[in-house]
């Protein structure tokens, strides 16, 4: 089972775009098929779900329900698996992903019976062998079990996989139901990062087995999943290839850029491709990014982070300059490639002057769109480590919006100023040109967002036509006073 909390209201399917589907669940899925098991998904919108879940259990009657969480949707996750235990008390249950890797004990206290920590591909599968074999699970790596009594066997963690090649695509057969058409895919190319974020958990995921965390597909492996992508969805036309950054391997990325270049030559309609760089110091992306250009590429998500060198330095351990950072901007415009900004407001030790600095580095005239979300310290980061030692209180997460709602209280950026600059972001850093009703409309959805029955049934209310009716009626009254002057 796979959960949403920011999905369309009914009739739209929960997953609006392609890109938005799970690449864990995907290759678990993938390699369940592979092995011979029939595999279904269920996606929950947060809510209602028991109809759904009895529906669903009497249809399909599985031998094991697995599911997946990240800290926002955990507490979700495990109120769906505790309604299952009193439908079907006997049927086994099992959770993995990355909030359940860094927090197990969380997990294996409530309804589940095992806890997968780390990839699950090769330890799910002799799961599933144990379960079919009517036999206890036991002294599988990578899972802890639920024993009678209260105990827990804690097992160790075999190593990261070196070879993703021998893993089949991800399967989006399975999703097929639940994410609304349209032409644009995703294609995970490489797993784990080489930095150290403070506001990520990738150390802390890095350090929970041995071998190789970084590691690349080989680029003929991407491009036979890419061959498979649009044989199976003719009208893909866009592609966002995941990876923590491409700067993290340049001569696989040199390599992938040319390859492509000669997929797209092929096409009656070449295809438009996107992917993630966390910008290097003392280095210059030129000669990549005019490969990336002339091969199809589009636009870099960028994360700026801060505009403030010294919060990038200081506390998120990120030692780029600003000037570093807008000649990565120029490099890519001149290269053809959009850079999407993304940013964080809000952090330990940044204050209003701190942000400031990001609005201004936002409005340089190479950023296409900036994006910005309130920090929240996630389990495992160690950041959330930094607040504990400050004392800073830190609500535990209960309704999914600790993007859009600043919950820290902290002294030197106070929570309503903190919500007032995120709120008001679009229009700090939008060009003249956008249209008022644009920025208003930003601003309300940006304040309805930090809460989400409220943005429930403003949804409903999009979906009915409603904030089109405001839009068309603003743009008649902009009309009528022109025409009138």
């Amino acid at each position: 089972m796979y959960t949403v909390s920011e999905g369309p209201e009914p009739p739209q399917k929960p997953i609006l775009e392609w890109i938005e589907i799970s690449f864990a669940v995907a290759y678990l899925v993938g390699a369940l098929k592979q092995a011979g098991h029939e595999v279904e998904l269920l996606v929950l919108r947060h809510g209602r779900f028991q109809k759904e879940v009895r529906e669903f259990l009497e249809r399909f009657d599985p031998g094991i329900v697995c599911y997946t969480a990240v800290a926002t949707e955990f507490n979700f996750v495990t109120s769906i698996a505790e309604f299952v235990r009193k439908e079907r008390p006997d049927l086994y249950q099992a959770i993995g992903g990355a909030h359940v890797t860094l927090r197990p004990d969380d997990a294996i206290d409530s309804a589940f019976d095992a806890v997968c920590l780390g990839e699950g591909e090769a330890a799910l599968l002799e799961l599933i062998q144990s379960l079919e074999a009517g036999e206890r699970p036991t002294a599988i790596q990578n899972f802890w079990f639920q024993l009678e009594g209260g105990e827990v066997e804690k097992n160790g963690t075999r190593p990261f996989d070196p070879d993703l090649d021998a893993m089949p695509f991800a399967d989006r057969d399975v999703w097929r139901p639940w994410v609304e058409e349209n032409p644009k895919h995703t294609i995970l190319i490489a797993r784990g990062c080489p930095f150290n974020c403070t506001y990520c958990s990738n150390h802390a995921l890095w350090a929970i087995a041995d071998g190789k965390y970084v590691r690349f597909r080989s680029v003929e492996n991407v491009i036979a999943e890419l061959d498979e992508l649009v044989e199976a969805f003719p009208d893909a036309c866009y592609c966002y290839f995941e990876v923590e950054t491409i700067s993290a391997d340049e001569r696989w990325a040199r390599r992938f850029a040319a390859a492509l270049g000669e997929w797209n030559a092929k096409r009656e309609a070449p295809m438009e491709f996107a992917i993630n760089l966390r910008v290097l110091r003392n280095h210059s992306f030129e000669s990549l990014f005019q490969a990336l250009g002339d091969a199809g590429f589009s636009y870099l998500r960028v994360g700026i982070e801060s505009g403030s060198a010294r919060v990038r330095r200081d506390v998120l351990k990120r030692n780029e300059t600003n000037e570093e950072l807008t000649r990565c901007f120029e490099e890519a415009q001149a290269a053809g490639l959009q850079v999407f900004a993304y940013n964080l407001i809000g952090l330990p030790g940044e204050t209003p002057e701190d942000f400031d600095e990001t609005v201004e580095l936002n409005k340089h005239p190479a950023v296409t769109r900036s994006y910005l979300s309130i920090f929240y310290p996630y389990p495992g980061t160690e950041l959330e480590r930094v607040c504990a030692e400050r004392g800073i209180d830190v609500p535990p997460l209960k309704d999914c919006a600790e993007r859009h709602r600043a919950y820290l209280s902290l002294p030197e950026f106070p929570n309503r100023r903190v919500e007032s600059y995120y709120r008001r972001f679009y229009s700090l850093v939008a060009g003249p040109d956008v249209p008022l009703f644009n920025l208003v409309d930003e601003y309300v959805w940006r304040t309805i967002r930090g809460y989400p029955r409220v943005e429930r049934v403003a949804r409903k209310l999009r979906g009915h036509g409603v904030m089109t009716g405001l839009r068309r009626a603003t743009k008649s009254i902009r009309s009528a006073l022109a025409s009138s002057r």
